[in-house]
């Protein structure tokens, strides 16, 4: 028996033995099939790289031999893909074996190793294409016109030319990089945005960034100034927000405008694509402004540009036109007198902008005699460097403006970070919420107060026009921003002691107990504080402020906030866009002194019965709040009986909670509390009544309306209804409805203050008719979702309009009508003063601006156009000095398809595809 079994398992094995060497002799050969087939996959995919780096670098072939080795390059491409079909075809063993025993040739393999063959002596033959394109200078991008041809340029080009020339011409040239260099106050920043404001009349870029580095920068921070200004979205790390970056402008031709560079940056880390230059057919350049001509070297900047102070004729020139001709010829010695002040100035621009503007008022030759004289004396003695002469010119600048008041509110303005476009509005809340304005009794006496105070400064030239940063666009009369060096002198002008790191990219509060001790205002706002060491604790046990301004730490931890509750002499404290969540932070509840919070932009549930315990709160913000439902006790309202500003919104237009409007009326209609400024979401016109019978105390200067009961028209803009709503419409400034059944809009009511209207899912809305007095200080309007509409003629006729924004409503055919509609004859050419912004986005019916005639735009710097595929022509009359200034944002096909008029309309824009 055990022979038998021995023998049977000798009989297995020598079987098995058999077997394996069957199929070994004949599986090698299936083997070597598979990694031959799959040897060509890859080398067909690196020749299709190869093939990719070509036509980046020569995008439209003209030379017969690489039009000829891109052909061979496609079939070889085709006959891959006709192998490994055959090759795949059969995958079964038994199949493949069947067809190698009866096709001895193994014809896929031989097929395969022919075509390898082939693939690798293309790939040489690119390898020598790709040598002789880059031993080949590629053109540059063609100038539209001379940068010396230019005309119509900013006042302040005149003593930049030379320089602005310099870096124009930059544009047509083969470098990657400029660099633009000089001491501060030099005008870096105005040669900057002087290319940014002209380089559309001469070259086409697809994108031009104009974004400001300053002091500390990081990665993060400079990519957060990227993503604004190309309206992108924020990403929630460093590499999610590259890649963002990366992918949006790989395949554009962008010039990147870096200003206030103080050390080297790693653009690539940023999203910036590189190589820069010329790369796969597209442009990117990079001009970079800094004080120093080896930091441009270090940022790969071959070319340079110094900017130097300016001779004796430029300087005097810059000068005069600074103070104005009335003032220096008001008396026969004042010329002699200015051009000695001019002198002290050093040629530096800033210095003669700041301290022209000073003297633009000074007309008797004794002031002028007095200001020589502490100019002199203001100068440091020895031989100081430039800076510090700068500082001592702003000093006097600072001394000379008109009163206590006004100086204290332009130190404020250095609180925000360096280079920091800051909203005029803004400004003047934060003003008068640190008490700096006098109390005028009415809310908006101290805005307009604050506006005046912000055009003396602006006067001063201590503060320079800002740009509306998102989006890039052009200067406008909304922003304000402080040049570094003078931001510099201001924060050492500061009475008292200030903390003063906003935009500093912390993580972290500072630990020195040396800044927080004895520091009346700390500015840590607009960075991105997320933890509290214990080694700060220790740094703010001390720590006094009356200000604190946190705003747009995203993520401020908890621990910040319980600190902060010690905090027992503190008055103003900003803590927007935080990202506080659920409860709201009761350790507030504990700063009694407080009379200013605000608390935007954050995700707040409820309002707690603790914060009646801040009895001096005087204005409290919640705007913008993320979640759609807030709650807020019955008779909190009452017992802030102090209470001035009370600003509370949702985020959303769907829904706010049941219990939320009724307890702020019923609780100043019981208290009799006078709320000079009321921002609140109202459901009914009834509560709109019960707001109008409690005016003046409560003045509703912004009211956000929605559903409104099934109503079909509405009251609140009618004069009809002047007698039950009459309170209402004359403080009212702001107004905003969404998701109601209205079908007629007719505004004929006096409603002087009103500036914003915003209206949202109105779908039976079918006719809007404005009477002057309802629509004569409208800035912004907004439609959306209005489908019954089929024009807007009525907005022709808004002199202060300056933004426009229409998007979903599908019936609107054309934006103003016929004159059948109440428009203006054909042969008139209708004028938008003042709007910058026009945005016509998903109007799938719209067909024309205008149904006859033209329309002129002389300030319009942006227009959006998606989703308006029926819209084939502008009819536009260019402005005077407008070619190149409008950025469009499209679709490029819809761009490629435009009917113009003209030549001249055509080059108004730069199109954004």
């Amino acid at each position: 028996m055990e022979l038998q079994l021995v023998s049977a398992l000798s009989s297995l094995a020598l079987g098995g033995a058999v077997l394996v060497l069957f199929f070994c002799k004949w599986w090698q050969p299936l083997a070597d099939t598979d990694r031959r087939v799959k040897e060509l996959a890859d080398a067909v995919e690196a020749l299709l790289r190869q093939r990719a780096e070509v036509l980046g670098h020569d995008p439209a072939p003209s030379s017969d031999p690489v039009r000829a080795w891109l052909r061979r390059v496609q079939e070889a491409q085709d006959e891959m893909a006709s192998i490994k079909a055959r090759h795949d075809g059969g995958q079964l063993y038994v199949v493949r074996l069947l067809q190698y025993l009866f096709l001895p040739a193994g014809p896929v393999a031989g097929l395969a190793e022919q075509q390898i063959k082939a693939v690798r002596a293309l790939s040489e033959q690119g390898a020598a294409i790709l040598e002789a394109l880059l031993a080949t200078p590629q053109a540059p991008p063609p100038l539209l016109c001379e940068p010396e041809e230019l005309e119509d340029l900013p006042a302040e080009a005149g003593p930049a030319r030379a320089c602005l020339n310099q870096a124009l011409r930059f544009l047509g040239d083969c470098d990657a990089a400029l660099g633009v260099w000089g001491a501060g106050g030099v005008g870096k920043t105005t040669v900057l945005r002087l290319v940014r404001d002209v380089c559309g009349r001469v070259a086409r870029f697809d994108h031009v960034l104009l974004v400001a580095a300053s002091r500390d920068c990081t990665v993060a921070k400079l990519q957060r100034e990227v993503v604004s200004v190309l309206g992108l979205r924020d990403a929630p790390t460093e590499q999610a927000q590259a890649a963002g970056i990366l992918g949006f402008l790989r395949d554009k031709n962008f010039l990147l405008l870096l200003d206030g560079v103080w050390e080297r940056l790693d653009l690539e880390r940023v999203g910036i694509p590189q190589p820069l230059g010329m790369a796969n057919g597209k442009v990117r350049k990079v001009i970079v402004a800094a004080r120093s001509e080896a930091l441009c070297a270090d940022m790969g900047c071959r070319s340079k540009i110094k900017v130097e102070c300016l001779n004796q004729d430029d300087a005097w020139s810059l000068f005069q036109a600074h103070v104005g001709g009335d003032t220096i010829h008001s008396h026969i010695q004042i010329p002699a007198l200015a051009r000695q002040v001019a002198e002290e100035c050093k040629g530096l621009p800033l210095a003669l902008v700041t301290v022209g503007g000073a003297m633009s008022n000074k007309r008797t030759p004794e002031e002028w005699s007095d200001a020589l004289d502490n100019l002199k004396a203001s100068q440091p003695s020895g031989t100081p460097g430039l800076d510090k002469s700068t500082q001592a010119l702003v000093k006097f600048c600072f001394d000379n403006l008109e009163s206590a008041m006004v100086r204290e509110c332009f130190l404020t303005c250095a609180l925000w970070p360096e280079d920091h476009n800051i909203s005029k509005d803004e400004l003047v809340q934060s003003w008068i919420g640190l008490g700096l304005l006098p109390d005028l009794g009415d809310i908006d006496e101290a805005h307009r107060f604050g506006h005046s105070v912000i055009a003396m400064l602006l006067a001063s030239r201590l503060l320079m026009p800002g740009d509306n940063h998102r989006y890039n666009m052009f200067p406008s009369d909304t922003h304000v921003r402080l040049h570094d060096v003078v931001r510099d002198a201001a924060i050492r002008f500061a009475p008292g002691k200030w903390l003063v790191r906003a935009g500093a990219g912390l993580r972290e509060p500072p630990r020195e107990e040396a800044l927080w001790r004895g520091s009346q205002r700390v500015s840590l706002m607009h960075n991105c504080i997320e933890d509290v060491p214990g080694k700060v604790d220790g740094a703010l046990a001390d720590a006094q402020p009356t200000s604190l301004m946190l705003q747009c730490n995203r993520a401020l931890p908890k621990r910040m906030l319980q600190v902060i509750q010690h905090f027992t002499k503190l008055t103003y404290l900003d803590l927007e866009d935080t990202g506080i969540q659920d409860a709201f932070p009761v350790e507030i509840c504990c700063l009694i002194s407080l009379e200013y919070l605000n608390l935007s932009k954050n995700r707040i549930l409820s309002l707690p019965m603790e914060l009646g315990y801040l009895s001096q709160l005087k204005y409290f913000y919640l705007r913008d709040n993320y979640y759609i439902q807030i709650t807020i006790p019955p008779g909190l309202i009452s017992r802030l009986g102090k209470l001035q500003v009370l600003e509370v919104f949702t985020a959303s237009i769907v829904s706010v909670a049941d219990d939320y409007v009724a307890p702020v009326i019923d609780d100043l209609e019981s208290s009799g509390v006078r709320v000079a400024s009321l921002g609140i979401w109202l459901d009914s016109t009834r509560d709109v009544e019960r707001l109008a019978r409690l005016a003046p105390g409560v003045r509703a200067r912004a009211l956000h309306l929605r559903k409104l009961g099934g109503a079909r028209a509405l009251p609140l803009l009618s004069a009809e209804h002047k007698q039950e709503l009459g309170g209402v419409q004359e403080s009212l400034q702001e107004l905003v409805v969404y998701s109601s059944d209205i079908e007629e809009l007719v505004a004929d009511a006096d409603v002087p203050k009103l500036e914003v209207v915003k209206f949202g899912f109105l779908t039976k809305l079918r006719v809007m008719a404005w009477s002057h007095a309802a629509a004569s200080n409208l800035r912004e309007v907004a439609m959306g979702a209005c489908h019954s509409l089929t024009h807007l003629t009525w907005v022709q006729h808004l002199p202060c309009l300056e933004t426009l924004n229409l998007s979903g409503c599908n019936g609107l055919t054309n934006l103003l009508g016929g004159t059948e509609d109440g428009g203006s004859a054909a042969e008139e050419v209708v004028v938008f003063p003042r709007l910058r912004l026009l945005a016509l986005l998903g109007l799938p019916k719209l067909e024309a601006v205008r149904v006859e005639g033209e329309c002129v735009f002389p300030v319009l710097r942006r227009l959006q156009t998606r989703g308006c595929p029926r819209l084939k022509k502008i009819a536009m009359r260019p402005a005077s000095g407008q070619q190149g200034t409008v950025r469009i944002e499209c679709d490029k096909h819809w761009w490629n398809a435009l009917q113009w008029a003209g030549e001249d309309v055509k080059a108004c824009f730069v199109p954004v595809v």
